[in-house]
C-alpha cells in the first residue's frame, strides 16, 4: 500500500509564498490565479507584477502610483475652482476616471481644513466682568462664582429643558478644556452627517428635475469640498491677529461660498441666475438652521458626558 503525503492548507500557502518569481506559472495572475494575456488581469484588475522587485522597480511603481493620483488631484482641483458645478456635470455624464471621486475629494478637503485648523493657534477669548470683552474663554474669578451659581439654579428648575441645559452649561464651564477638545473631535463627524441632509434639501428644491438622490449627493460632496477650501481663509484670525485683515478674510470666504453655490446650481440644474439665487438661498438658510441645531445637540451631548 502506497502512502500518500497530505499537505495542510497552511503549508501549501507557505510554499507558494516562498516560491521564487521564476517558478511562478507564466500568464497567471498572482492575485487571483486567472489567466492573463495583457498587462492587467481581466478578472481582478491587478497589473502584472514581479513579486520580488528590485529597488529600482519598487521606486518606479511607487512613483507611478503617486503621479497617477497626483494627476487626478490636479485635474480635479482645477475644474473645482475654475468652473463651479462642472465637476458634478462630468461625474453625472459618466466621465469619472480622470477625476477623484466625490467622496474622496470631500475627505481630502475635509482633512486638509481640519489639519490646518489644528495646526494654527487658537486665539484666546477673555471674558471680563462688566461690558468689556477682549480677544478660548477665560472667565475671571469674580465672574465664575456668579455664573456657576446661576447655572446651578437652572438644574433645580421644574422645567426638564432648563435642568438639562443647566447641567450641560455647568459641565462645560467646569471642564472647559475637555469640552473644547471633544467638540473639535466631533465637528468633522457632524459635518459628514450633514452632507446627506444637504443633498436631501437640494433634491427637495429641485424635485422637478427628475434626478435620483445619488446625483444630488455627488453635487453636495463637491460643494462641501469647495466649502472646506474656502473656509481655510477663516483661519486667518489665528495667524494675522489684525482685525481689518481678519474681517476681510472671513468676508471673502463666505462670499466665495455663496457665489460658488449659485454658479454651481445654475450649471448643474439649469435655470436663470435669479432662480439659482432664490433656490440656493432657500437651501443655504435651511441648511444653516440644521447645522445650528446639530451643533447645539452635539454641544449638549459632549457637555453632559464630560
Amino acid at each position: 500500500m502506497t502512502g500518500t503525503t497530505r499537505t495542510s492548507p497552511r503549508t501549501a500557502d507557505a510554499s507558494i509564498a516562498m516560491r521564487p518569481p521564476e517558478a511562478s506559472t507564466p500568464g497567471v495572475c498572482l492575485n487571483c490565479g486567472e489567466p492573463v494575456a495583457q498587462r492587467y488581469c481581466p478578472a481582478c484588475g491587478q497589473a502584472v507584477v514581479d513579486p520580488n522587485p528590485t529597488l529600482g522597480e519598487f521606486a518606479h511603481e511607487a512613483a507611478s502610483e503617486f503621479l497617477h493620483w497626483d494627476g487626478k488631484l490636479a485635474a480635479t482641483f482645477r475644474l473645482l475652482f475654475a468652473t463651479p458645478g462642472e465637476l458634478t456635470r462630468e461625474y453625472l455624464a459618466g466621465r469619472r476616471a480622470r477625476y477623484l471621486s466625490p467622496l474622496r475629494l470631500y475627505l481630502t478637503c475635509s482633512v486638509l481644513f481640519f489639519a490646518l485648523k489644528a495646526l494654527t493657534p487658537e486665539p484666546p477669548i477673555v471674558v471680563r466682568a462688566g461690558p468689556s470683552h477682549a480677544g478660548m474663554v477665560t472667565i475671571q474669578e469674580d465672574t465664575v462664582g456668579a455664573t456657576l451659581e446661576a447655572i446651578d439654579k437652572m438644574t433645580q428648575s421644574k422645567s426638564a429643558g432648563d435642568r438639562v441645559a443647566g447641567r450641560a452649561l455647568g459641565n462645560a464651564l467646569r471642564h472647559g478644556d475637555q469640552t473644547a477638545a471633544s467638540m473639535s473631535q466631533s465637528i468633522p463627524n457632524v459635518m459628514f452627517v450633514l452632507v446627506p441632509i444637504f443633498a436631501g434639501l437640494v433634491a427637495l428644491v429641485f424635485r422637478g428635475r427628475r434626478m435620483r438622490y445619488p446625483q444630488h449627493l455627488a453635487f453636495a460632496l463637491h460643494t462641501h469640498a469647495f466649502l472646506f477650501l474656502a473656509l481655510v481663509l477663516t483661519l486667518a484670525p489665528r495667524v494675522t491677529r489684525n482685525a481689518a485683515l481678519d474681517a476681510i478674510a472671513v468676508a471673502v470666504s463666505f462670499l466665495a461660498i455663496a457665489v460658488y453655490m449659485v454658479l454651481a446650481v445654475r450649471r448643474v440644474y439649469g435655470g436663470s441666475t435669479w432662480n439659482a439665487i432664490l433656490r440656493s438661498s432657500a437651501v443655504a438658510a435651511t441648511y444653516f438652521a440644521a447645522f445650528t441645531v446639530a451643533m447645539l445637540l452635539t454641544f449638549a451631548i459632549v457637555a453632559l458626558r464630560v
